[in-house]
């Protein structure tokens, strides 16, 4: 769910993230809350990335955008990276925190430029794939793990504790660099937005459907290696039920193919719709990690039908 054992740089950026299959069965409400205080941003840059990446494994992202750099931020806003990055929240925060404080940092070094550095490092990671963490943490399933009592949840974390102290706890091991940069005397993550690739997403009925259908946010800039999330709403026009179906087309279409993935789409089943009911639809996607510098844009539509008149081929 996290990623292969085999670690490439992509791979190893994708071990603090939540990907494909996790973040596509439990897409969280928005709701950020938590009893947990952030961490205070580091003014060396050494442990700035530390507390970075610790909150972006534990999804903790509006931690993370906090550390973002300005030329970042004007790319993009924190009410899209947070729509694109659905965070856990409360208890599941709570203990995805505990075991991001697990991560152990190793060979750090600084290649400083005047106002930019490169943090490079080796690092190992709790593998959340692995059985005995999916076993303890409910499968990650912050439904089950938002309504544990104290006691169950002190429970996990003296748990966590044994199998860390006893030698049983599974890590993935590898390196990788983080850009920073330096602002009004104070270091920021240096994301790149500006370079990453843009996916745009569209949306249109067709054959009388009475429905509205959008998409929320109609751009988004994708790293590649990054599992994001575009969200569409469709709302009923009309005073009946409504039955549905999406058809999923991309463009360019040999590129697309190589190299971008629709991980979890609402076109895959029908959908229905009560009289004036609005419904929000994710879709997961990721442009891959070895996605060459050349990919620039995926153009990405979705058109609704009747369901009695959804083209079969």
């Amino acid at each position: 769910m996290w990623l292969n054992e085999s670690m490439t740089r992509a791979g190893l950026r994708q071990s603090f993230l939540f990907a494909a299959t996790l973040v596509a069965l439990f897409i969280l409400p928005v709701n950020y809350l938590t009893r947990a205080k952030p961490p205070a941003p580091a003014d060396e840059p050494r442990e700035l990335v530390k507390l970075y990446l610790k909150a972006v494994y534990a999804r903790d992202y509006r931690t993370a955008y906090q550390w973002i750099s300005q030329a970042d931020r004007e790319n993009k806003s924190e009410s899209d990276y947070l729509r694109e990055n659905p965070s856990f929240s409360g208890i599941a925060l709570e203990l995805t925190r505990r075991l991001a404080e697990k991560i152990e940092f190793k060979d750090i070094q600084l290649e400083s430029r005047q106002d930019r550095a490169t943090v490079r490092f080796t690092v190992r990671v709790p593998n959340a794939n692995a059985k005995p963490l999916q076993d303890l943490f409910l499968n990650f399933d912050p439904d089950r793990l938002a309504i544990l009592p104290e006691a169950r949840k002190r429970e996990i974390e003296h748990r966590l504790a044994a199998m860390q102290s006893q030698g049983n706890l599974p890590w993935i091991e590898g390196a990788d660099n983080v850009e920073v940069v330096k602002e009004a005397g104070q270091w920021r993550i240096f994301a790149n937005w500006a370079a990453a690739v843009r996916v745009s997403f569209r949306a249109a009925v067709k054959d009388g459907l009475p429905w509205k259908f959008w998409a929320v946010q109609e751009t988004i800039l994708a790293k590649p290696g990054e599992t994001l999330q575009a969200v569409y709403k469709a709302k009923n026009l009309s005073d009946k039920p409504i039955r549905a179906k999406a058809r999923h087309l991309e463009e360019p279409k040999d590129l697309a193919k190589r190299y971008l993935d629709i991980v979890q789409c609402f076109c895959l089943i029908q959908q229905t719709l009560q009289p004036g009911e609005e419904k929000e639809l994710p879709v997961i996607f990721r442009v891959q990690g070895n996605a060459p510098d050349t990919v620039k844009e995926f153009r990405v539509a979705y058109e609704f039908y009747p369901i009695e008149k959804f083209p079969r081929r």
